[in-house]
C-alpha cells in the first residue's frame, strides 16, 4: 500500500475550454518523434512509458520544476483508467510504471498529466513553446523477468545517469516508498521524511507478484541498457537467498 507523504498541492485544472493552438493539428505540422504503430497491449500487462522534454530546458530535478512535476503526478495518478504505479524524474525525461485497461485509458491519461505540466512548466520558466514535443513512447511488460527489469530500470535510473551513488535511492522517484527492496528497514527514515507524489497501489499480477519471483531489488543494483536486459545468474541468486532469509 503506498504511503501518501506529503502530496504537493498545484492548481493542475482538468476543465477544457477553447484556447489557443487547441484542436488536431495539421497533417505537415512538425513531426517530432515518428508515430509508430504500438504492439499490442493486454489488459493485465502494465507499460513502461518514457518522455522526453524539449532540448535547452532547464532540468526537472531541481527546485520549482521538480514541485511542479511532483504535483502533476500526484494530480493524474489515477485518471481516465490509466494508474501511474511508480516514476523517476531525470534532468531531461521522465520514465513512468503505469497499468490501464486499454491504450486508449493511456492517451487520455497521459494527456490528463503532460497537457496541464507543460503549461505550469512554461508559466515557472516564464516561456512559451512546445514542453515535450516527441510523442511518449512505451514498453509493453508481459513476463515477470520484464517486470522486474522495468521495475529496477526505473527505480534506478538516477544511477544510469550518474546522479545517485550506487547504494543510495533516488529522492526524484518513487523508490522511497517502493516495498520491494531487499534493504526496506535501511530506507524506512529516508522514506518519512520525503515530500513525494503520491502514487497509484499496483494492481496487475505483474507488479504486485509476477516479478518477485527473480527475487527483490537490492539498492545497489544497476539497470542495465535495454538491449541487455538479462540480470547475472550470480546476483539473482544471491537475491533470492537474501530475500528468503528475511
Amino acid at each position: 500500500m503506498r504511503r501518501k507523504d506529503r502530496q504537493l498541492e498545484f492548481d493542475f485544472r482538468q476543465h477544457g475550454g477553447k484556447r489557443k493552438g487547441a484542436g488536431r493539428k495539421p497533417k505537415n505540422a512538425e513531426p517530432g518523434m515518428p508515430h509508430r504503430q504500438h504492439s499490442k497491449k493486454k489488459r493485465g500487462e502494465p507499460l513502461h512509458i518514457t518522455v522526453r522534454l524539449a532540448d535547452g530546458l532547464p532540468s526537472l530535478r531541481r527546485g520549482g520544476a521538480l514541485k511542479v512535476v511532483l504535483a502533476a503526478l500526484s494530480a493524474s495518478s489515477e485518471r481516465h483508467g490509466m494508474r501511474i504505479v511508480h516514476y523517476s524524474i531525470q534532468r531531461d525525461h521522465l520514465h513512468l510504471l503505469v497499468e490501464a485497461e486499454d491504450r486508449t485509458c493511456v492517451a487520455r491519461g497521459m494527456n490528463a498529466l503532460l497537457s496541464p505540466l507543460a503549461r505550469a512548466l512554461n508559466k515557472l520558466w516564464v516561456r512559451k513553446g512546445k514542453v515535450f514535443p516527441e510523442r511518449y513512447h512505451d514498453e509493453v511488460i508481459s513476463t515477470p523477468t520484464q517486470a522486474r527489469n522495468a521495475l529496477r530500470y526505473v527505480l534506478q535510473n538516477g544511477k544510469k545517469h550518474g546522479v545517485v551513488p550506487q547504494q543510495s535511492i533516488d529522492l526524484c522517484s518513487s523508490a522511497p516508498v517502493f516495498d520491494g527492496w531487499i534493504e526496506r528497514p535501511s530506507i524506512a527514515s529516508i522514506a518519512s521524511a520525503l515530500a513525494i507524489a503520491t502514487v497509484a497501489p499496483a494492481s496487475t499480477w505483474l507488479l504486485t507478484t509476477g516479478w518477485r519471483r527473480d527475487g527483490l531489488l537490492d539498492i545497489g543494483e544497476l539497470p542495465q541498457h535495454k538491449k541487455h536486459a538479462g540480470r547475472p545468474r550470480a546476483n539473482l541468486a544471491e537475491s533470492r537467498r537474501r530475500a528468503t532469509s528475511r
